[in-house]
């Protein structure tokens, strides 16, 4: 299955994929986590969009594919999430063509609908962990234990460069202009569904689950339709 996640920074898309990510074993696949490996290596494409990203700036959208494009190529036969990627329409429409070409196709996007006040709120709370990227919330999702990591026992949760009100605001700008419109781009496809990210954690994790669990059964009836017709 492949599966992309839709929405705004800050709306708890992240924090979801974790959660399937150690719960139903899809690979996951963050342009955003890509693009911070990028700088951190200080390769020569992350050198180049350092200062953008740190604005918040998009990221020109040919290299981004080529970076989620090297990772399915030695990912594919996985169920994959997108996390945060395709972000504009012509990066959607390319990835599709790539897609084709090999065979695959996205089976669903869950869209996390919020209102901005509440990302500004949630993401001055961010801390994540250096060594794993594990995310929690100061005061919605802390640790257990205060300034350890719950996934990898780290004990350098801090707040990443980019997360301030500024860059917050200019991120969510970017969002309205360039990739809310891949809602109306998938819903014409058929394969969109929304939630409300304004709920508790746990609520949009249980609407999430079942909206993929109506995904799933759907696509392996259409699979063993398919199947027998060719019999």
């Amino acid at each position: 299955m492949f599966l992309v996640f839709l929405g705004p920074p800050g709306c708890g898309k992240g924090t979801q994929a974790q959660y399937l990510q150690n719960e139903s074993g899809f690979t996951v696949i963050s342009s955003g986590n890509l693009i911070r490996a990028e700088i951190e290596a200080q390769t020569e494409f992350g050198k180049q969009i350092e200062e953008s990203y740190k604005t918040g700036k998009l990221m020109p959208g040919d290299a981004v594919l080529e970076l989620v494009q090297k990772v399915v190529a030695t990912e594919g036969a996985k169920s994959i999430l997108f996390d945060g990627f395709p972000r504009t329409v012509s990066q959607a429409t390319a990835f599709d063509s790539y897609l084709r070409s090999i065979h695959r196709e996205i089976d669903a996007v869950i869209s996390f609908s919020i209102e901005d006040s509440i990302i500004v709120d949630r993401i001055l709370g961010r801390i994540t962990c250096a060594d794993c990227k594990h995310v929690f919330h100061v005061r919605s999702n802390p640790p257990i234990v205060e300034g350890v990591c719950d996934n990898c026992g780290g004990t350098k949760l801090e707040r990443r460069a980019d997360d301030t009100e500024e860059s917050i605001r200019q991120r969510l700008d970017e969002y309205h202009q360039k990739t809310e419109p891949l809602k109306e781009f998938y819903k014409s496809k058929g394969i969109m569904v929304e939630i409300d990210a304004n709920q508790a954690i746990e609520m949009v994790r249980q609407q999430m689950q079942q909206e993929i669990d109506a995904i799933s059964g759907k696509s392996n009836k259409e699979k063993s339709i398919g199947t027998y017709s060719r019999c």
